[in-house]
Parts: C-alpha cells; structure tokens; sequence
C-alpha cells in the first residue's frame, strides 16, 4: 500500500546524575574483625551495574502488573556500544536516529523502535543509583530490553534499550564481502500482525519491494530473497498489515564491501516552530527527488491543513496511527470532492522534526512515497510537545499528485493516456498504441461498473471481456484489464499490465459518478490492453 506507512518511532529519554555538592550522608556498620577499619565495599564495575539493572527492571514490571520483558543479548550489546559512544561522542548522551538503527543493526537485532534512556554520570555508583530511582519505563508493553554500562575514568554511563518486538528474524549477515551475493532473509510477525511485505533500499536510494519466495510458518512467515548486487549500504524492511495500517516491524542495516568510515558529524540544530521546521522539511524533501532527477513537489495550504490538523489530533489524544481511533483515513481527512490519487501519507515521531523525517526517509516504504514520481504537490504539519518531561515532535507528511483545490480536468481520458505514457517512458518500454476498438470495450465495462457500484464488474448477460478483445483484435495473443476509483485521472497508478513488455496495444475508457462504496464524483477507470505483433 502507498502512502500508509508510520514513521520510525524513537523515544529517547536522557538523565544526568552529577555528583553532589553538599553532604553526604553515610552509615557506618562496625566489622568485629577490624573494629578500626571501615568495612569493604565491592567495587562497582560495568558488569555488576548492568546485573543489578536487569533486575530492577523485572522487578518493575512485575510491581505494576506487566509481563516482564526478556533480556534480549543482541540489545545489550547495542545498549553497551551506545553507553561507550554517550561518554565519548555525544554531548547529550542521547543516539541521533542512524546511530541508534547502526548499534541496534550491528548487534544482530533488528527492531525499528527502540526506546532509550539514557543515564551519565560523573561517579561510578551514581549511574546505577539513579537508575534504580527510575520508575517511568513500564508504563507502555515491552517484550525485549537491553542494559548496558560503560565507565571511562571516574565517569560512567547507563543505557537501556526496550522494544515490544513485533516480529523475529532470523540471522542475517549485517556485512557481505562480495557484491553479487544472494541471501534470504526469513522471519514470522508477531500476531495480530499478518501480510508481510519486504523492502530493500539499495545505496543508490532506488527503493524495491522484493516478492516472497515462501512462507514458512503460515500467512505471518516469510521468506525472500535479497540480492546485494553492488557494494554499498543497503536497508531492510520487513513491513506488516496491523488493524490501523501497515507497520514497520523489522529494521536493519547491511553493508557490502568496506563501510567507509563515517565523518565527524556536526551537531544539528532541531527547527522549533512551525514554519521553520516545514521549510527544513520542504527542503530535505525536494533535495533528494533532485538528486533522482524527480520533479520538486509543491507546498499545498489544504493539504498542511489536513497534516498539522492530523498532528494535532494524535498529540491531543495520544495515538500514532494512520487509521485514527474513529476508523478514519487520510482520504476521509482530505476535503470532500477534492482532487488526489491515492494520497500519500507518512508520520513520525521523534525529538525533533528533522529527527522524525530522518526515520521516515531512512525506511523504505516511507521513502517510495518520498520518491513517488506521480506526486506534485505536499503539505506538512508539526506539533511540538512534552510527554514525561521529553521535548517530541509529531510530524505529518501528505502528498498528493494533484492539487486539493483544483478544477476538474477539461480531457480526463486524455489525462490518463498521458499518466500511461509517463509510466511506460519511465520503466524504459516502448510506448502503447492507442485502439479505438478496445477504447469502446473500456467505456462499456468502466459505465457497467459503476452502474453496479462494482470495480470490474461484467455482468450476467456479457460475455467474458478478453473473449470481446479477442473477437475486436484477432491478432492479439494475450489481453487483461486494469481499473481504478480515483480523484484525479491523471495519477492512475503503474500496474503489471502497464509493464508488461508485450503489450503494445491499449483503451481507456472512463466515467465518472457517484457511489456508496467510494463517494462522489470519483473516475471510474477502465484500461484494456492487447498484445499484438
């Protein structure tokens, strides 16, 4: 599904233990054996502070009543290289995004949504001791959790990863020396999750959705298989169907050939208000279609209505979810009678909005609607808020391929012919020949549909429609049938039958009416096309 797919979620929660600067208090427990001497204490070390963790958050979510989670070895293993990386690289000791997705990547895991606390200290014991004072992290289902502790001079820091997994993935290489190389990448969602989907970007930015070879484990497994065809960094996704939308289940990072060593990063500065961060964003979006030599989209005013307002509902009622707890959709929240093809629609939430859409552009499916080459135009909201003391940003991405706010098209039919020709111009195929004779079967059976109020509908007393193309076009070897519901019949989507290499022939026909099923004034879209020699 275009345009349904979340954002990648960070939640990252940063504390400071400093050392005290006035008493302190102590209790002296006498030791008959060296009455003079004060009793030993066990020095603190990574690993004993790392144990008492662990248990302090079982304990946790057994004292409010949740299920407490597994500790995962593959996120203490993330969990102790970011610890490392807080007290020698980042001057908040909170992970940017690409660092968390790179710690987690490498470990071995692969979960898009970690959440982190992170806690620095300038003594040793403080860091265990104010995380032991820590309550705030049970509040929300975790299935897996990660500890890890790095000291480095009298200094220490503490970081937790928690994560309700919602898929397990088999091992998979992270590092591949040879380009070229096939592997399979297999998994099971976790239920209710079903309909896997898996998307690979390749380090050219160019976005695939790979086909299943096989499902191993019923309609919640998966198996596909990735080829890594030139060296780079590549991106895996694993995408599943949830009752509010598509959700990202699975996120990890494969590198073929030699990583090149990543630069000093310079800090970046968070946009604070609104206009700041949709002239970030803007920018960021338009500079990577650039790069792929993709039109520029255009900032919309009724589509960032309909973004900062869908924002502002999720802060104000505390969700994250295409599908709001109403049951609506992005094509309910787009104004009524507008024009749009299926619209695109992508959130995040983070920090900071640049923080949310790095997530967003960072995740294959997000980035095919970044990249879409039918969209034109794109409206963006912002929400800044606080949640237990964190400062979070809800962004909203909506993208459509026409205008809400624009007058119907004076030659739909030619509108779509012409999306067809962009299409086949764009997968590189010799351009289709327009047939009167098929344009005739497509009217028939587009007004047939809707009089039906049945995409595709033939009807009792007509015959199978590739038996009328065969008896209009003798000649032709094969024939099949696309057909759409759309606002704009100039973004009719691409299909199999439009990259079909042997079609050459093709007839649109179109009718536009109201329905109960999908509203009014919408393009009912009929389009046949023939193989002929």
């Amino acid at each position: 599904m275009r345009g349904m797919l979340l954002g990648l979620l960070l939640a990252s929660m940063a504390a400071s233990a400093e050392p005290p600067s006035a008493a302190v208090a102590s209790l002296a427990v006498p030791n008959s054996a060296s009455p003079d001497l004060p009793p030993s204490t066990p020095e603190e070390t990574p690993q004993s502070q790392e144990a008492r963790a662990r248990l302090h958050v079982l304990r946790e979510f057994e004292r409010v009543g949740r299920r407490a989670p597994t500790n995962d070895k593959a996120l203490e293993v993330a969990a102790r290289r970011l610890a490392r990386e807080a007290l020698t690289q980042f001057t908040t000791g909170a992970p940017d995004l690409l660092t968390l997705t790179e710690a987690v990547s490498d470990s071995g895991a692969a979960d898009p949504s970690p959440k982190v606390l992170v806690i620095r200290a300038w003594v040793h014991s403080h860091a265990i001791e104010t995380f032991l004072a820590r309550q705030d992290f049970n509040g929300e289902r975790v299935s897996h959790f990660g500890v890890g502790v790095a000291f480095l001079g009298e200094r220490a820091a503490l970081v937790l990863l928690t994560v309700d997994r919602k898929a397990e993935v088999l091992p998979f290489p992270r590092a591949i020396a040879k380009a070229g190389t096939e592997k399979r990448v297999c998994g099971r969602l976790v239920p209710p999750l079903r309909s896997p989907q898996v998307f690979v970007t390749r380090p050219d930015g160019e976005v695939e959705s790979v086909a299943l070879s096989r499902a191993p484990s019923g309609t919640n497994g998966f198996c596909a298989g990735v080829t890594f065809a030139t060296p780079g960094g590549y991106t895996v996704e694993v995408v599943g169907q949830a009752d509010a939308g598509p959700e990202v289940t699975s996120l990890f990072l494969v590198q073929v050939g030699t990583r090149a060593a990543r630069g000093a990063q310079e800090a970046q500065r968070e946009p604070t208000t609104l206009a700041e961060a949709r002239t970030a964003l803007y920018e960021r979006i338009n500079t990577l279609r650039r790069a792929h030599q993709l039109p520029e989209l255009s900032p919309d005013p009724t589509l960032e209505d309909v973004a900062l307002r869908y924002s502002a509902r999720m802060a104000t009622e505390g969700f994250f979810a295409h599908i709001a707890p109403d049951g609506s959709t992005l094509t309910r929240r787009l104004p009524e009678g507008t024009r749009y093809v299926r619209a695109g629609e992508n959130l995040g939430l983070a920090a900071g909005p640049l923080a949310a859409h790095f997530g967003i552009e960072h995740s294959p499916g997000h980035r095919k609607n970044l990249m879409d080459p039918a969209f034109r135009f794109m409206g963006v909201g912002v929400v800044f808020q606080k949640v237990d003391g964190r400062e979070e940003a809800v962004v909203t991405e909506v993208f459509t391929a026409a205008s809400p706010g624009a007058a119907l098209p004076a030659d739909p039919v030619s509108d779509v012919y012409e999306a067809l020709s962009r299409h086949r111009a764009t997968l590189k195929l010799p351009p289709l020949v327009r047939s009167e004779a098929l344009e005739r079967l497509a009217r028939d059976h587009a007004r047939r549909a809707l009089a039906q109020d049945e995409p595709g509908a033939g009807g009792d007393d007509a015959s199978p429609l590739h038996e009328r193309v065969f008896s209009a076009l003798p000649d032709a070897g094969t024939a099949s049938v696309d057909f759409f519901v759309v606002g704009d019949p100039s973004a009719v989507p691409e299909s199999r039958s439009l990259a079909t290499a042997a079609n050459t022939r093709v007839g649109v026909g179109l009718v536009r009416g109201n329905s109960k099923r999908f509203g009014q004034g919408q393009y009912w879209v009929a389009v046949i096309y023939a193989a002929v020699p």
